[in-house]
């Protein structure tokens, strides 16, 4: 067992306790991320460790890492990333993903009992251009939870709506609760999670907006199953700063004859129907529009036509 300090593009800290397998690239990993109890938790790895991932990395925080050095002991291969500091969920998955060999990646919350089907989402993520394939997911006392996120436009302003799915061919904008099987070399080309939106709402709804405007997709498997073993974490949908930049990057850019770009005076009525104020939002439409115009070779529509398809769709 070794432990190994280090750092994310030189600015967070961690901490990486117990040994990487000596091959594990040709069988699927697991990133596990945790916000329960530490009870039965010997139970629940050995549970995972059984399951056939040929990697799995363990991420939490420092301070809750008791246990850590024993369980390292017990499960040779399994890692524990130890966070120094709070950070957002997606930048949990990049370290992670970071550390992995494999190509596959299931991630799942620790309060999430180990998903059934998953050979049925590695096919899905084979056969086409998938950044993530989203499992159906329930509550702990077995009901069927809305994973299936559509993006709406009501009256101009973008709603995202939750539906039951329907059907095989089901796709959704982002996997709810970051659960599901990616793909990550495609989850690094599409930039991956944008660590300055830190409420993981608009972080999931940035990742899935750019996710399909550069071309890839997030179907749901309807084999692909797993269910909570205490009550999911309440989403927190309020309008703050990374909605901001969430609607700058994707939802602002218009197509102009040089290519996508952001609009010159599109902060304007953004800040005044949002209430963020003037400055910080222009200053947040400037970085985007840089952002826009490098990436712009990876746009494959804007937003509007996107929602559009969607609307067609579903109607």
């Amino acid at each position: 067992m070794s432990t190994i300090r280090s750092t994310y593009n030189n600015e967070i800290g961690y901490t990486v306790v117990g040994d990487a397998p000596a091959r594990s690239e040709d069988k699927p990993a697991l990133v596990l991320l945790n916000r329960s109890p530490r009870m039965l938790r010997t139970e629940y790895i050995a549970a995972l460790a059984d399951a056939g991932y040929g990697e799995i990395v363990s991420v939490e925080y420092k301070e809750h890492a008791y246990s850590v050095e024993s369980l390292s002991s017990e499960f040779p291969g399994i890692r524990f990333v130890l966070l120094d500091d709070r950070i957002d969920v997606g930048t949990h998955i990049a370290i992670a993903f970071s550390l992995i060999k494999a190509d596959i990646v299931l991630v799942l919350w620790s309060t999430i009992a180990p998903p059934q089907g998953v050979e049925r989402a590695i096919k899905r993520l084979k056969a086409e251009t998938a950044v993530c394939v989203a499992p159906l997911l329930r509550t702990d006392r077995g009901e069927t939870l809305p994973v299936q996120v559509v993006p709406a436009l009501r009256r101009r302003s973008l709603r995202v709506l939750r539906i039951p799915v329907r059907g095989e061919d089901a796709r959704t904008l982002f996997p709810s609760d970051y659960v599901g099987l990616y793909h990550r070399t495609r989850f690094f080309e599409c930039g991956g999670f944008d660590r300055s939106i830190e409420t993981p709402y608009w972080q999931l709804t940035d990742f899935g907006f750019r996710s399909y405007l550069w071309g890839y997709e997030i179907p749901i498997a309807s084999g692909f199953r797993a269910s909570y073993r205490s009550l999911p974490e309440p989403v927190d949908e309020t309008v703050k700063v990374g909605y901001a930049r969430f609607y700058a990057r994707n939802l602002a850019p218009r197509t102009t004859s040089e290519g996508l770009a952001v609009p010159p005076f599109a902060a304007i009525p953004f800040a005044i129907r949002s209430g963020l104020g003037l400055i910080r939002t222009a200053r947040i439409f400037m970085d985007a529009g840089k952002w826009v115009v490098a990436h712009r070779d990876r746009f494959k529509m804007d937003a509007r036509t996107l929602i559009e398809r969607w609307s067609v769709e579903h109607d």
